[in-house]
C-alpha cells in the first residue's frame, strides 16, 4: 500500500504529468482538529522520501511552499515545466554526480572529496520547489478531501525518525479507506448524480441501468448488431463534474493532455502546433466496457448519442488509472461513422494435391 500511493499522490519521480483542473476538495487545514487522512498520506510521501532519497538534502521548507503552491493551483511554474526540471535532475544531473562519487569511493588512493547532489543552492531550491509543486498537483487531481497543513505535517514526521509511528496502524487506516470507506462515498456519489441525469430532456434508461440520450440517430439499418462488430467513432470521455478524462478528438482534451501529445507525438503536428489530422478511432464491441457494448447498438452509422454510464457497466469497484475512481459513473459523447459487422471466418478448405505431387508422395510398389 506504502509504493502505491506514493506513486499515486507523489509522483514526481515518474514524471507524469497530471490534469489540475476541475473540482478540488483540498483545504487549508486546521491545527486544532487532526485530519487521519491526510496526515497518514503524508507519512507515506515522508517516510519514502526518507527511504528512497536519503541521500538528497533538499530544501524541505522550499519544498512545502511547492507543495501549498501546486495543491492550491497557485504555483510559479506550470506542472509540466515543474516536471521537466525534476527529469533533467534525476535522469542527468543526479545520476551523473552519483557515478563520480561511486568512483572516487571505489579509488582508495584517492584523496578527492565527494560532489555535492545539488551544484549551489540555487540548483537546491529550484529542485525542493518542482518537487513540491508536482506533489501538490497530484493532491489536488486526486480529488480526495486532504487538508495541505495535515499532509505537510505528515511529511514532516514520516521523514524524522525520531517521531514514533505506528507503521501497521497507518496501513491499516489507509487500506479500509481506499478499498471500503472510498468506494462507498463514489458510489453515493454516482448513483445521485445518475438520477439527475435520468430527468434530463430526452434521456432514456435501458433494463441493465444505461442512460443515453439520442442525439442524432443516424442510418439505423447499418446500426450493430452483434458484440463483436467494430465502430469507428470519434469521442470523449468526462467525469461525473465534467472533467475530461479521455478524447479521440484534440480539441476536447485538456491542456495538460494536448500539452503532452506535442511533446510525446511532435510528427502529428504541423509547425504552428495544430494537428495534423485526426481519423476516428476504431473499437469491437466486446472489448469495451459493457455500456458501450450496449450503448453503440442504440445509434447507427452518422448518428450522434450520449452515454451516462452507471458503475456497474464501466470499471465498477476498481476503477482504472489515475483519474476513474473506484464506482465512477461515467458521461462519453461519441459520434459513430461506421459500424463494420462481424463476419463468421470461413473454415479453411484443403486443396487438392496436384497430380505430381501425389504421384511422389505414393511409396513405390
Amino acid at each position: 500500500m506504502k509504493k502505491i500511493l506514493i506513486a499515486v499522490i507523489a509522483c514526481a519521480a515518474a514524471f507524469t504529468a497530471c490534469d489540475n483542473k476541475g473540482a478540488s476538495n483540498i483545504t487549508k487545514g486546521s491545527e486544532s482538529q487532526m485530519d487521519t487522512l491526510s496526515y497518514y498520506l503524508g507519512t507515506n510521501i515522508g517516510q519514502g522520501v526518507s527511504t528512497q532519497m536519503n541521500d538528497i538534502e533538499f530544501n524541505y521548507t522550499i519544498m512545502e511552499e511547492g507543495i501549498a503552491d501546486g495543491a492550491f493551483d497557485r504555483a510559479k511554474q506550470t506542472q509540466q515545466e515543474a516536471i521537466e526540471l525534476l527529469r533533467d535532475y534525476f535522469t542527468n544531473r543526479l545520476n551523473a554526480r552519483r557515478s563520480e562519487n561511486a568512483k572516487i569511493e571505489a579509488d582508495t588512493t584517492s584523496e578527492a572529496e565527494l560532489l555535492p547532489l545539488f551544484a549551489s543552492k540555487e540548483e537546491c531550491d529550484s529542485v525542493s520547489y518542482a518537487f513540491g509543486n508536482d506533489i501538490g498537483c497530484n493532491l489536488r487531481s486526486s480529488k480526495l478531501p486532504l487538508q495541505v497543513l495535515w499532509v505537510v505535517k505528515g511529511i514532516q514526521d514520516g521523514r524524522n525518525p525520531e517521531v514514533e509511528l505506528d507503521p501497521a496502524a497507518i496501513q491499516t487506516y489507509l487500506q479500509h479507506y481506499f478499498t471500503v470507506v472510498r468506494p462507498a462515498q463514489e458510489l453515493e456519489k454516482s448513483v445521485a448524480w445518475l438520477a439527475k441525469m435520468e430527468k434530463k430532456s430526452g434521456v432514456q434508461k435501458t433494463e441493465s441501468g444505461l442512460l443515453y440520450k439520442v442525439v442524432k440517430a443516424g442510418d439505423m439499418s447499418l446500426a450493430a448488431t452483434d458484440d463483436r462488430d467494430v465502430v469507428k467513432v470519434h469521442y470523449t470521455g468526462r467525469l461525473m463534474d465534467g472533467t475530461v478524462f479521455d478524447s479521440s478528438k484534440f480539441e476536447n482534451r485538456t491542456k495538460e493532455q494536448q500539452d503532452a501529445m506535442r511533446e510525446w507525438e511532435p510528427g502529428l503536428f504541423d509547425e504552428n502546433g495544430n494537428i495534423k489530422e485526426e481519423n476516428p478511432v476504431e473499437f469491437p464491441l466486446n472489448r469495451v466496457i459493457k455500456g458501450w457494448t450496449e450503448g453503440m447498438k442504440l445509434v447507427g452509422p452518422g448518428g450522434k448519442i450520449i452515454l451516462y454510464i452507471p458503475s456497474e457497466l464501466a470499471y465498477g469497484q476498481r476503477g482504472a488509472g489515475r483519474d476513474i475512481g473506484p464506482n465512477a459513473a461515467l458521461e462519453f459523447e461519441v459520434e459513430l461513422f461506421e459500424v463494420q459487422p462481424y463476419v463468421e471466418p470461413q473454415p479453411e478448405v484443403e486443396e487438392p494435391a496436384a497430380e505430381g505431387a501425389a504421384a511422389e508422395a505414393t511409396p513405390a510398389e
